[in-house]
């Protein structure tokens, strides 16, 4: 019986801890990609408001202003990048001809924390962050006078 675990491999051998550094650093890798992957679908945004008015700032490298489609309906804003690929190859003398294109897009949708004015925003790209900037809305409160009778 002595002889069967002979050749048997040591669980601790040294074949077996670079198997299971090989293993470990293929799932390393893969999350790393997994997390880069969903760290460039979303837009990393922040929201500041004072007295007067509410302010986001959306950081948006490599964009330009025609990629960006910003909405806002009620309380709710969407801001949307659009990013167009088109790449194109012709080679004659290899009768060659490829082309492909592709859409990729992201979006963020925010709920304001106030009630922001229907209209006067505003926004601005400026080294590629999107600042938007909305006044709040003036609430105003009705006081009905109590009649004595």
């Amino acid at each position: 019986m002595d002889d069967k675990h002979k050749h048997l491999p040591d669980l601790f051998d040294q074949r077996f801890r670079e198997m299971v550094k090989a293993v470990d650093s293929f799932f390393d890798e893969s999350i790393k990609q997994v997390n880069h992957f969903f760290q460039q679908s979303t837009i990393p945004v922040e929201v500041f408001e004072s007295d007067k008015e509410v302010t986001i700032e959306a950081y948006l490298p490599n964009v330009k202003r025609e990629q960006i489609r910003i909405d806002r309906s009620g309380n709710q804003l969407r801001i949307r990048v659009e990013d167009r690929y088109l790449h194109e190859v012709k080679d004659d003398e290899a009768h060659y001809y490829n082309r492909s294109h592709s859409i990729s897009q992201k979006e963020r949708v925010l709920t304001l924390p106030f009630a922001v004015a229907d209209t006067a925003s505003s926004a601005s790209l400026n080294d590629d962050v999107l600042t938007i900037v909305f006044p709040k809305r003036q609430s105003s409160i009705d006081v009905i006078d109590v009649d004595d009778h």
